[in-house]
């Protein structure tokens, strides 16, 4: 997922906020000071759903590294991808049981609220956290009924016959949604033209959403299957340079012109780190230590489909490959694991035809 701005942590948790819900507030900024206040409560609600996943996942010993917020939900991003159904429907059916728990909450304070702005504003929040609740539990990626119904799934079948059922479900339900919103934007004629031309764009958004989350979601899980027995040992590469934190600039660069090998690797403190000169351009640089980027250290025997599922939520192009002892054994890039994976698959195809 891109990367978004932090706004804290919670829990030792990064908070990120979407674009997207960033856009919206200001959007309703512009339009309502009242409207900017029910958006606020939204997020905080939305904060509330994806703090029930982490708590859960926490609880189940699974390391959540952030939580990103969007407007009709959000993501809670973990490093753990091989986690077993019952854990994974345990996590995934946490947030949606907050929203309608915060449904019930608002609702009751609805009933006894005094007539008038406060009671208008509870009955809202009620229906929207009905809503997210309500929406979070259809069964298609990347929803949290999406992840509910392929650990059911996974009772019986394997992790990739119940994602691409869960798949197939979810471009059905895209379908629905896709039919209903064309019948109501043509008979809906009790409602503005207007009105109906933003139910149609708001769902052809969700409808884009639905679709790239459960085209990620197989190609992943086909990734995993394809890959089966891939190591991450099996994508390291040795052209790079190990120097010091204490070389000097000329050293690296003599080391450079002689091996013409131009990523650069040090050691500092236990863990390893890029040579990055052009990030660090406007800073004084003498030795390795001054232009050194901290990036992931992964276990040579980490399954490749995993290891690609960890760079990628960890925005990093680079690992360190290592031993138990931290060893290092050599680098691999997003775009190495990339190739081998890619390579492996068209194999495996090949064969197949023969």
């Amino acid at each position: 997922m891109d990367s978004s701005p932090s706004i804290g942590k919670i829990f030792g948790i990064d908070i990120e906020l979407h674009w997207t819900f960033i856009l919206l507030l200001l959007l309703t900024l512009l339009i309502s000071f009242y409207v900017f206040l029910l958006i606020v409560l939204l997020f905080i609600c939305v904060l509330l759903h994806e703090l029930a996943h982490s708590v859960t996942s926490i609880r189940n010993g699974i390391k959540v590294k952030k939580i990103v917020l969007l407007p009709i939900g959000g993501a809670s991003i973990i490093d753990d991808i091989s986690i077993d159904p019952r854990t994974e429907f345990n996590i995934a059916i946490a947030g949606p049981i907050m929203s309608l728990f915060l449904a019930g909450l608002f609702g009751i304070f609805a009933i006894f609220s005094p007539i008038g702005i406060i009671r208008e504003t509870m009955q809202i929040m009620f229906e929207m956290n009905l809503l997210l609740g309500a929406f979070n539990l259809l069964p298609a990626f990347p929803m949290d009924g999406g992840r509910v119904f392929r650990s059911y799934l996974q009772r019986k079948r394997d992790f990739y016959k119940a994602t691409e059922i869960t798949v197939s479900v979810s471009k059905y339900l895209m379908g629905i949604i896709v039919i209903g919103t064309f019948a109501f934007l043509i008979f809906g004629t009790s409602f503005s033209f207007s009105y109906r031309e933003f139910v149609t764009l708001w769902d052809l958004i969700i409808v884009m959403f639905l679709y790239n989350g459960a085209e990620a979601e197989e190609e992943s899980a086909k990734i995993k299957k394809e890959t089966k027995g891939l190591k991450l040992r099996n994508a390291i590469t040795k052209h790079y340079i190990f120097v010091k934190p204490e070389a000097s600039v000329e050293h690296i660069y003599a080391r450079i012109l002689k091996e013409q090998e131009h990523t650069v690797i040090t050691k500092i403190d236990g863990s390893y780190a890029y040579i990055d000169l052009y990030k660090k351009r406007n800073q004084p640089i003498a030795h390795a230590k001054d232009a050194a980027v901290p990036i992931m250290s992964m276990n040579a025997n980490t399954p490749l489909s995993d290891a690609l599922y960890q760079m990628g939520n960890n925005n990093a192009n680079i690992v360190a490959v290592i031993t138990k002892g931290n060893k290092l054994l050599g680098i691999a890039t997003i775009s190495s694991i990339q190739s081998i994976i890619s390579l492996h698959m068209l194999s495996k195809g090949r064969k197949g035809k023969l």
